[in-house]
């Protein structure tokens, strides 16, 4: 982490890969007779120089360290775990994060919470909150942005840790928005707050099953976009992954039940191959993130994943087709 951590702006994957094979150790995923093995490709990785060209972005982490500096986060007892008393300055924090236009403000307010007494822990679920508001306003089409969660989801989880450092605790939470894959969700952003409850409202009144039918309905019917000659990173979402985001807005401020959107959209996302994995990994993290945020901010984790389940859906489904084939063939 020592080095992984610094190196985030030049790519999220600096950090995310250490610290996800550390976590499939950990939980059991991978059996720890193998980590010899399977962490030499990780240190490899984590080792080597930034690819060319260099980084046109200046390093922030001279900022972030005056942050600390200034705070005297390094100085602090500071409280690891959260808890129910600070639920309200949680939610305060997630939403000024979901508000800003400018990511370079986030470590300020984030730096600011800290000092003020909110615990790590906490720090974390406000980031993923913020999160969650960043990627409902982002007006991608390209599985960039799904970073947003998946990154603040390992990031929660190393944060929770006994054995890594305070100054990389600190770090953890001062650096999410400097990756490359992240930051770039800034220059095609909506204006906050999305969704649009006023179009969610106008929706008429369904059902849950009539729900969960009229979001895989909008899903497999967004219109078809020719990927083959396009620039992802500047690739736009259509109009239609609105209608998507407004039905999943609708079926979770119905209070119907999350598992059963959860289930649904797991189906649809395992055609994907378009996205190179990021459409599995983000719905881990946002159901992840769903059951570790508190109300009433919760809900935005499934709607977000919906949002990206409509961007990815259709593009390439090249496997999940080989597979039909096969499986009908045996």
């Amino acid at each position: 982490m020592n080095v992984a951590i610094p190196k985030n702006f030049h790519d999220d994957h600096y950090f995310m890969f250490p610290g996800t094979v550390w976590r499939a150790f950990e939980t059991g995923v991978l059996d720890k007779e193998f980590f010899p093995v399977v962490m030499r490709p990780v240190v490899r990785f984590v080792t080597r120089s930034p690819v060319a060209p260099p980084n046109p972005i200046a390093s922030p982490l001279p900022q972030i360290e005056a942050l600390i500096e200034e705070h005297e986060l390094l100085k602090r007892i500071l409280r690891q775990r959260s808890g129910e008393d600070e639920v309200a300055a949680i939610g305060e924090l997630g939403g000024a994060i979901a508000a800003v236009d400018v990511f370079a403000e986030i470590p300020v307010l984030m730096a600011k919470a800290l000092a003020g007494g909110l615990s790590l822990e906490g720090g974390g679920e406000a980031l993923s909150i913020g999160a969650a508001g960043l990627f409902l306003r982002s007006l991608g089409g390209n599985p960039m942005d799904v970073h947003l969660h998946t990154s603040i989801n390992l990031r929660r989880y190393l944060v929770r840790q006994d054995g890594i450092s305070l100054k990389n605790k600190l770090m953890l939470m001062l650096t999410w928005q400097s990756g490359p894959e992240i930051r770039s969700t800034a220059t095609r952003m909506e204006p906050y707050p999305q969704p649009d409850m006023e179009a969610v409202a106008a929706l008429p009144p369904r059902s849950q099953e009539e729900l969960l039918d009229a979001i895989r309905h909008s899903i497999y019917n967004q219109p078809p976009i020719d990927v083959s000659n396009v620039n992802l990173g500047t690739l736009r979402a259509v109009p239609e992954v609105k209608e998507t985001v407004n039905l999943a807005t609708q079926y979770m401020k119905a209070g119907y039940d999350p598992q059963a959107f959860i289930a649904r959209l797991a189906e649809i996302v395992c055609h994907d191959n378009f996205t190179e994995m990021h459409a599995f990994k983000h719905h881990q993290s946002i159901v992840e993130e769903y059951h570790a945020t508190h109300e009433p901010w919760r809900w935005m984790h499934l709607v977000c994943g919906a949002q990206a389940t409509a961007i990815s859906f259709g593009k390439n489904m090249t496997v999940y087709e080989e597979y039909l084939e096969l499986l009908h063939a045996a």
